[in-house]
């Protein structure tokens, strides 16, 4: 699924012009769940997530309008403004055509949208861009993530799997085991369990209104914090 920091990338490439990223560009694919166990007492709280994430699909989508018509840029930044632009004539319609998955999102989406989205902020905040990717739930057996490996041409594939709440210390805490395989290695290289709690942390980690997306938040959180640092040290600038 097309994730939401696309326009923030897009100004970020405004921001950082003529500067060079530090990492050897890669394509990753993360692929979403089919179905997560979480207590009866969380039922309540799965349409607020799916509702928010619908909101910050529209949000997304008019921010990346309103930069495609906008004209106030200065003579320094004209070349880049209409590079920004020409990429986003390309990247609103692929916007638009993920809308009916949008309203098909499941709460337990969050985890590889989310993730895809950190990904993103992580390693594309200067050129060149790596290729980070959602997609459906697949069977996660190791013949099926070379294949998918295979066939997509991916360097990495992260995917998710005993995902569940629990409680812990009196409060409910969301488990889950994410693991990372890599095409050259050709193996999984990582495979961790972590768990995320209802602490709202801040800026990328400001959970939402309810308990199950502060679950999910900081599911991504100690998920990525576990991937992220693997996949920079294998593809770091030397």
């Amino acid at each position: 699924m097309k994730n939401f920091f696309t326009t923030i990338l897009l100004i970020f490439s405004l921001a950082s012009y003529g500067q060079k990223g530090s990492f050897i560009p890669f394509k990753l694919i993360v692929i979403q769940l089919d179905t997560a166990i979480i207590d009866k007492s969380l039922y309540g709280d799965t349409d607020s997530v799916q509702l928010d994430y619908q909101k910050r699909y529209y949000n997304s989508l008019k921010q990346m309008e309103d930069l495609l018509k906008f004209e106030g840029y200065s003579k320094e930044m004209a070349q880049k403004f209409k590079e920004t632009q020409e990429r986003l004539k390309k990247e609103i319609p692929l916007m638009k055509a993920q809308e009916e998955n949008v309203k098909k999102f499941k709460y337990y989406h969050t985890l590889s949208a989310y993730s895809s989205e950190v990904y993103n902020f992580y390693f594309n905040e200067y050129e060149p861009f790596s290729a980070i990717i959602e997609l459906p739930n697949q069977n996660t057996d190791i013949s099926s993530i070379v294949k998918i490996a295979d066939t997509s041409k991916a360097d990495y594939i992260v995917f998710f799997s005993n995902v569940h709440t629990d409680v812990k210390d009196g409060l409910p805490i969301l488990q889950l085991t994410t693991s990372l395989y890599s095409k050259k290695d050709n193996k999984i290289i990582l495979t961790k369990q972590t768990e995320g709690d209802t602490s709202s942390r801040g800026d990328m980690w400001t959970c939402g209104s309810t308990t199950l997306s502060c679950l999910l938040i900081n599911g991504v959180r100690t998920s990525t914090g576990q991937v992220a640092p693997e996949i920079a040290k294998r593809q770091i600038r030397h």
